[in-house]
């Protein structure tokens, strides 16, 4: 069968560029490295204000340790996020694996920590997949569909524990988690750096990453071009919920406690943010792991400044949501840029 297509290559017909104004050079190298500006800035204005308390070597490995947790968290969250899918099971996912895994060690259930971890980080994933099944093939929203979730969660806690905290009987290996350190960087610091390159790598450099990237930039072009779009609602849901897990026995584990509820509540809206803030940043517009990691920064950042300077903290809660809201506004307003 003869093509009947003309031999003429598209580029021969088209018109003139459209050349990219001063105004949107500067909208986009403002987009691209604001976040980054803002975080350099208020670094040096904490330093200047409180020299010999926040710009010290202790001081910076204290933010980091302060947010290794939010940043684990917001790492999983942001798998999610790249396919367009919230998750707001995180709170109770969090609270859940705290819970479980000091339960299970405290009653000799489970014997080693080591294996704990890991059978808790495995009904992590399951509890995520079933989110996923929701969402993808039962048709729910992801919003409403983890919510739901995390509810039920949150009440198998509470029942399982009777509200009862977990205060004896948790081994010195799994506190390590949370209290040990590897030279001078404390472990939740070493969890952060470890999580934040597996997925960085996972996401960036392999197919699963990209069709994950495809499915978020126009999830019918994706299934179109072969890309099974609804296993991947399970994958992405099951990495965030371990993320949370995980998040959730650091924080057992620095605390030596098993506590039943409250624990991934602090973490919620600031995950949020870290993710929202990371889309306006290097890659307007997209969620992606190393904006992640800045936006957590900038978050850790603002609270260990304000705290130094002891502002009040119920505005530094006030800045935080100002900060989501601003992100949130600049992520929309970069992805419409880009339609």
């Amino acid at each position: 069968m003869t093509s009947t297509a003309p031999v003429s290559e598209p580029r021969q017909i088209a018109g003139p560029r459209r050349k990219t104004s001063a105004r949107d050079r500067s909208i986009d190298l403002v987009s691209r490295y604001g976040t980054i500006a803002s975080l350099v800035v208020c670094v040096l204005i904490f330093s200047a204000l409180r020299p010999n308390i926040f710009a010290t070597s202790q001081n910076f490995l204290n933010i980091l340790n302060q947010v290794s947790i939010l940043g684990i968290i917001a790492l999983g969250l942001t798998v999610a996020l790249v396919q367009g899918l919230f998750d707001l099971s995180l709170a109770a996912m969090a609270t859940l694996g705290g819970f479980l895994v000091t339960k299970w060690l405290a009653e000799g259930t489970i014997g080693s920590p080591v294996v704990a971890v890991l059978a808790m980080l495995l009904v992590a994933l399951v509890i995520g997949a079933i989110n996923g099944i929701v969402v993808a093939y039962g048709g729910v929203s992801a919003f409403i569909a983890t919510l739901a979730v995390g509810s039920i969660l949150t009440g198998v806690v509470l029942g399982v524990s009777k509200s009862a905290t977990i205060l004896s009987g948790i081994p010195d290996g799994f506190l390590v988690m949370g209290q040990g350190k590897v030279g001078p960087v404390p472990a939740p610091v070493v969890f952060l750096a470890i999580v934040a390159v597996v997925l960085y790598v996972f996401l960036e450099q392999t197919q699963t990453g990209r069709h994950m990237y495809a499915i978020g930039g126009n999830t019918e072009t994706a299934r179109l071009s072969g890309i099974p779009v609804k296993r991947y609602a399970l994958l992405a849901l099951g990495i965030s919920a371990m993320c949370a897990a995980l998040g959730g026995m650091i924080v057992a584990a620095n605390l030596g406690v098993g506590r039943p509820q409250g624990v991934g509540d602090t973490y919620l809206l600031d995950a949020f943010a870290a993710a929202f803030i990371g889309a306006s940043t290097l890659r307007p517009g997209r969620f992606h792991i190393l904006g992640t990691v800045i936006g957590v920064l900038l978050i850790g950042v603002i609270n260990n400044g304000l705290s130094i300077m002891g502002v009040e903290t119920f505005w530094q809660y006030a800045v935080r949501g100002l900060i989501l809201l601003l992100a949130v506004f600049g992520a929309s307003f970069l992805v419409s840029r880009r339609r």
